[in-house]
């Protein structure tokens, strides 16, 4: 999580996008701690995708659609 973190913070920087760039001593944008979920189940799968892709929607906010994530057969 750790690398994660640190690899997009890196890249917000790189592409002017950090929301506390303009910050001498550049806090960082994510939570203290990872949340550690496993997806055992075709349905644990789908539940957590549509729970992805309707949150953007629920902020009233278009759609995102990424090309890497495609149905799961």
């Amino acid at each position: 999580m750790g690398q994660l973190k640190g690899e997009a913070t890196k890249q917000l920087k790189r592409d002017g996008l950090h929301p506390f760039g303009h910050l001498a001593n550049t806090p960082s944008p994510w939570a203290r701690r990872g949340w550690n979920v496993f997806l055992n189940s075709d349905e644990a799968i789908r539940s957590d995708t549509r729970y992805v892709e309707q949150n953007p929607i629920k902020e009233n906010k278009p759609p995102q659609n990424w090309s890497f994530v495609v149905p799961l057969i």
